[in-house]
């Protein structure tokens, strides 16, 4: 099994739900796998900015913008009995939910975050099923994101068996 398949790949928007996709889903999976530069892959990873929010008692949607362009993110909530007994609320804070990490203090319209979770399609839009999201207060960490994308596109590229183009310098 390719090791990619059980990483959080880092991923601009755009090649989820450009004009181009670099990340597809592949056939008879029901969405569960996709194919980043022709290697599966199940988890994402992505950083932006939230430019909507919309809070509700079993999930929260915001809007990720990372330059690239934009997707929808959903934050599923666990009701009373989910879990044991505890409960999530939207106005909750830091909590878990399994093994990852969601902090609703820190979403809020124009924060920069990261989010991981796995890309779905819901009324024919691609969206992300959120799993961890975290507010970044370090103001080199878009950068570092970035610079982690160009490398392991290229990696994935390198490594991918016949991918696509080549990624800049």
């Amino acid at each position: 099994m390719d090791p990619l398949f059980w990483c959080h790949v880092k991923l601009a928007v755009a090649e989820v739900v450009g004009d181009n996709p670099a990340l597809v889903p592949a056939e008879g999976t029901n969405g569960a796998v996709h194919f980043y530069r022709n290697r599966p892959t199940r988890k994402c990873e992505m950083m932006g900015h939230v430019v909507t929010l919309n809070v509700r008692d079993n999930k929260t949607f915001f809007t990720l913008d990372d330059g690239t362009g934009c997707i929808e993110c959903v934050v599923w909530m666990n009701s009373a009995g989910d879990d044991g007994g505890g409960t999530m609320t939207a106005g909750g804070g830091a909590i878990a939910v399994g093994d990852f990490s969601i902090d609703l203090t820190g979403l809020r319209l124009g924060a920069l975050v990261r989010v991981q979770g796995r890309v779905s399609e819901y009324r024919d839009r691609k969206q992300l099923v959120v799993n961890a999201v975290r507010r970044c207060v370090d103001a080199n960490a878009e950068s570092l994101f970035w610079l982690d994308h160009a490398r392991s596109a290229r990696e994935a590229t390198e490594g991918g068996g016949g991918g696509g183009g080549e990624v800049g310098d």
